[in-house]
């Protein structure tokens, strides 16, 4: 003990050597297991590298005829989306006068067909979209294409409806082309121009048909419409009661009706257009009665309810294709009055 008194800084060093080896070989024993588990981790990445260079090269036959199947897959689904829409028929170069002739031409058929058919149109001069054209001498030459094809849709669809036999048309709109269809124009849809999708090349137009018939007829239209070779998109369909047959509603309720008039009270001109005149709802004839007699109870199994005509305003749009591009040659998609909205 007295060495140690004697000697109290050669022994706090060498307490402080002791320690300091202790330390240096902890610090060496965890940096060795550091390293190995770095060089655990290289092998593991050396023997990952060395497989993928050892690996067939790619791309190989295999692959390659698989890119080639799923290639011949995707163009045959392709070629059959583009079926089930129509094409965007290039217009020829057309005047004022080509264009007012086919206007005037168009209209007419359309007013034969309304017709025969027995559709009741909104006027006897009833214009389908084109009165302010039809007053106007001179036309932009840049908006004679889309009125075109407008023209061209309105038949389709105008078709469509006169072949479902509606009862009456109510009015028909269209998407505005150029500046010179503003909101005043009641035939053009406010807002609304037609537009084209540049990544598959497709040209959209928007119409809106107002029209009255019953739940069979509507059904025979929207039938139509699918089996149009165009691509119809039915955006909304706005179902209210109708007025009546195809006819003002005040004047039917004034109009005197006799009770062997009409099916069960229905206009006599619808039901003469349906084979119904002079009978009853419950189909049987029933020629008008004295004040003091009581009509027939109606027979059994035979209906007895009356289905009321329907207003309905269809707003859908028409989408159509550019022709495919041939082999060797690119055409650019057609550009219309301006992009979708």
């Amino acid at each position: 003990m007295d060495w140690i008194k004697k000697n109290v800084g050669f022994v706090v060093g060498l307490g402080v050597a002791v320690l300091s080896l202790g330390g240096a070989v902890f610090y060496v024993l965890q940096a060795g297991t550091a390293r190995d588990e770095a060089k655990a981790a290289l092998e593991q990445k050396n023997q990952e590298l060395d497989g993928l260079v050892r690996r067939e090269v790619y791309p190989n036959k295999p692959n390659i005829d698989a890119a080639k199947k799923e290639q011949e897959t995707v163009s045959k689904f392709i070629n059959d989306a583009r079926t089930r829409f129509g094409l965007l028929e290039e217009v020829k170069s057309m005047d004022n006068g080509a264009f007012k002739s086919l206007l005037e031409s168009t209209i007419g058929q359309l007013e034969r067909d309304a017709s025969q058919a027995g559709v009741k149109l909104p006027s006897d001069k009833y214009a389908f979209t084109f009165a302010e054209q039809r007053k106007q001498l001179q036309l932009a030459a840049t908006s004679l294409p889309a009125f075109s094809r407008e023209l061209a849709d309105i038949e389709d669809i105008c078709g469509i409806l006169f072949g479902a036999k509606i009862h009456s048309l109510l009015g028909l709109k269209r998407y505005g082309v150029g500046t010179n269809e503003g909101f005043a124009n009641p035939d053009v849809i406010a807002g609304k121009k037609p537009g084209t999708n540049d990544l598959v090349g497709a040209s959209i137009y928007g119409y809106e048909a107002t029209f009255q018939c019953f739940s069979g007829e509507l059904g025979e239209v929207i039938e139509g419409l699918v089996k149009s070779p165009n691509c119809y998109v039915v955006k909304t369909i706005n179902v209210e009661p109708g007025s009546g047959a195809g006819v003002d509603a005040a004047a039917a309720a004034a109009a005197p009706m006799p009770m062997g008039g009409g099916f069960g009270g229905m206009d006599p001109a619808l039901a003469s257009r349906y084979g119904l005149a002079g009978r009853s709802r419950y189909g049987a004839s029933q020629p008008q009665l004295p004040v003091a007699q009581t009509a027939a109870a109606p027979k059994a199994n035979e209906p007895a309810i009356e289905e009321k005509p329907l207003k309905i305003t269809l707003a859908l749009e028409v989408i159509k294709l550019a022709p495919p591009v041939q082999e060797g040659q690119r055409k650019a998609a057609p550009k219309s009055e301006t992009a979708v909205q």
